[in-house]
């Protein structure tokens, strides 16, 4: 159950980061600027996971992979 929660807040940061680069809410420090390339990667890893346990969670299958 904990690893659940802590998979959730690594998927909300993420796409909070992504819905601040699009909008720029909040004014980020220099130091994301040079990680920004490799934040975009692991968002877009996250976001790939999500697509196949939507895929997964059909009737046959309940759950998600990280189980």
């Amino acid at each position: 159950m904990r690893s659940k929660l802590i998979i959730f807040l690594v998927y909300l940061v993420f796409g909070l980061y992504f819905i601040n680069i699009g909008l720029n809410f909040i004014t980020l420090p220099e130091f994301f600027a040079s990680i920004d390339k490799w934040i975009i990667l692991i968002g877009g890893v996250l976001i790939i996971i999500g697509s196949f346990n939507y895929l997964r969670t059909g009737k046959k299958s309940k759950g998600l992979i990280f189980q």
